[in-house]
């Protein structure tokens, strides 16, 4: 498909000699008597290195382009500008915590640099691809430390640990990848920071959250979780005020790995643009504890109901008042879709440039608009930008 639509893109450009076109145009399929004219139109394209179903470029597309090749950046340059983020953050925490805050840049560098070269993704591992917004992700669960519970060098570090685990052991399949990545982290804490495992891990499990002292409590503080056994018994309390609530009351058995992944749902619900991918076998519980999750978190859910007749007019209906509530309405949510309910793939292609750029082409009608322009008027003057159509409506 990707290499059809270069040779018609490639056909389009050489009916003339330059990217900027005047008199050039084409013919539709479907009514081959139509004739669109493209008029003062300047191309911007992106593509990666061919392979990996990427097909290859023909040099004589390629020579209507002044090509710009980005290249990775150097080390040096991520470590100084994660350095910079997560000092802009705790930079007013105590000494003994800012002091390692460079240490623990050069840490995350390198369990990155050695899960991207010793973990490479393969047919049976194929989600094993890591980039930048992994190394990000750990930074953006540093930062969300609360001062009067990181105080110590050992604090961050713990700290530290549970975020890595989150970005990268949660996401890995096998006994073996885990434990080889746990051999990483301890190796990093004990050789750069002296530090030893029992002072890291002391009962062997860290956790970090925002939900131990109720739904409703402002500020909801990230903070490590000193008792399993209070967490488990708090999430059991969650569950029954959630069950008071609903119609179909989910009876679950709250077990100490339905509450770590219950803990872990949390955890990405409370981050910007927080969205997660549960795999698991059918019945292991992945929407029951989403629902759980939501409940604490203190969102909406929303979810669609495939009925008989759905079709995808209907699920852009869905699609819209979803978005409609979170950003005309202003209300937390989470967006809950599960595989069973994909009647076309153009949903997926729909989820992904929600999550790519919070918007769908063509989504919202003429009314939809209005609504949208006097919210994103009112941010624009909160905020002190311009009143221009792009600032209202992102």
């Amino acid at each position: 498909c990707q290499r059809k639509k270069s040779t018609e893109l490639s056909h389009l450009l050489n009916s003339s000699d330059n990217g900027s076109t005047t008199a050039v145009g084409t013919t539709e399929r479907a009514k081959r008597s139509s004739f669109k004219k493209i008029e003062d139109i300047i191309l911007v394209t992106a593509m990666g290195p061919p392979g990996g179903g990427r097909s290859h470029i023909t040099a004589r597309m390629m020579r209507h382009f002044n090509i710009i090749t980005y290249t990775n950046l150097q080390e040096s340059s991520i470590k100084q500008i994660f350095s910079t983020i997560v000092k802009g953050f705790l930079g007013t925490f105590k000494e003994d915590v800012v002091s390692c805050l460079d240490k623990i840049t050069d840490m995350t560098l390198n369990i990155y640099n050695n899960v991207a070269t010793e973990l490479k993704p393969t047919p049976t591992k194929s989600h094993y691809t890591f980039n930048l917004r992994d190394i990000s992700k750990v930074f953006q669960g540093i930062c969300s430390a609360n001062s009067k519970s990181v105080e110590k060098v050992v604090d961050v570090t713990k700290l530290w640990v549970h975020e890595t685990c989150r970005v990268f052991r949660d996401r890995m399949i096998s006994d073996e990848d885990r434990n080889k990545l746990n051999n990483l982290i301890k190796k990093e804490f004990t050789e750069v920071l002296g530090l030893t495992e029992e002072q890291v891990h002391g009962d062997g499990r860290i956790l970090f959250g925002d939900y131990m002292l109720g739904i409703d409590v402002e500020p909801r503080n990230y903070e490590l979780i000193t008792s399993i056994d209070a967490m488990i018994k708090k999430f059991v309390d969650y569950l029954a005020e959630y069950n008071e609530g609903v119609k179909h009351p989910m009876k679950l058995v709250m077990f100490l790995e339905a509450c770590d992944h219950v803990s872990r749902i949390c955890r990405i619900l409370r981050q910007p643009k927080g969205h997660a991918l549960l795999l698991g076998v059918g019945g292991s519980g992945r929407q029951s504890l989403s629902r759980l999750a939501t409940y604490i978190s203190n969102y909406h859910l929303y979810q669609i109901e495939v009925t008989k007749g759905f079709n995808m007019a209907m699920w852009r209906d869905n699609l819209r008042e979803c978005l409609m509530q979170c950003g005309v309405q202003g209300k937390p949510t989470t967006f809950l879709f599960c595989d069973t309910q994909i009647i076309d793939e153009q949903m997926l292609e729909d989820i992904n440039n929600v999550l790519n750029s919070g918007d769908v082409p063509g989504l919202y009608k003429v009314e939809d608009m209005e609504a949208i322009n006097e919210v994103g008027k009112t941010e624009c003057f909160r905020k002190n930008l311009p009143l221009s159509k792009m600032n209202m409506f992102s």
